[in-house]
């Protein structure tokens, strides 16, 4: 019925909201506010949040895009988790698609197109090292990657690398602990490769990156599962 239809601006006020709920919900769940395999209740978050179900459950709709959340029954979801395979299989889909973003964004460059987006990002990234905190450099060197991938021109690939970009920024948070200076110095050499314009150059500096990053991230994450299942319900107090 007509009476029960919102006016326009509570509509873009709803999507105002979604975006904020999302960006909190997001961080929360990347620095382990809301630990993996807990259940998100819609109502729950409603009411913690002082807003209506519908921006909430927006909100969840675009973690859940993003590989962030699963959705459950009964207006829910949980937060998602990360094992070996979950590991695995983000690097093989980042091998595919990444090596590509690179070549076609030197490509571009090699076309006249201007690398400073590139070098902004790294600069970004750079200073989020110095600052030593975990969220900005897992947040910064995402956006890196990411800039990359807008570079490349290619919107299909764009859109494919949105849910891969959060899952990485999730676990560069996670596994903070690499060495960031080793890290710094293999996105400046990813930079320099890409901005010279040779495609295979750029190709292979990005295939060298993203390999080198699976074992340490590989072993990060199976001691924090071990971690994990020592503090269980079962483990000794």
């Amino acid at each position: 019925m007509a009476r029960n239809l919102r006016p326009p601006v509570e509509v873009v006020d709803d999507t105002s909201q979604t975006r904020r709920i999302y960006d909190d919900l997001r961080r929360a769940i990347i620095t382990g506010e809301y630990r993996e395999g807990e259940k998100l209740p819609e109502a729950r978050l409603a009411a913690m949040l002082g807003t209506s179900r519908l921006p909430v459950r927006e909100a969840l709709a675009l973690l859940e895009f993003d590989g962030i959340v699963s959705a459950l029954p009964r207006r829910s979801a949980v937060v998602r988790s990360w094992d070996t395979t979950a590991v695995e299989e983000l690097f093989d889909v980042r091998i595919g698609l990444e090596p590509l973003a690179a070549r076609l964004a030197a490509a571009r460059i090699r076309q006249g197109h201007d690398s400073s987006p590139l070098r902004a990002a790294l600069r970004e990234a750079q200073e989020a090292t110095d600052s030593r905190d975990p969220l900005r450099i897992a947040e910064t060197n995402a956006k890196l990657h990411g800039a990359i991938v807008e570079l490349s021109g290619n919107s299909l690939l764009t859109q494919l690398m949105r849910t891969i970009l959060a899952r990485m920024a999730w676990l560069f948070f996670l596994t903070t602990e690499r060495n960031t200076e080793e890290q710094r110095d293999e996105h400046q050499h990813l930079i320099d490769a890409i901005s010279s314009g040779d495609e295979r150059l750029a190709e292979y500096a990005m295939l060298s990156h993203t390999e080198a990053g699976r074992t340490p991230t590989l072993t990060i994450v199976t001691a924090l599962r071990h971690a994990d299942q020592g503090n269980g319900p079962g483990a000794d107090r």
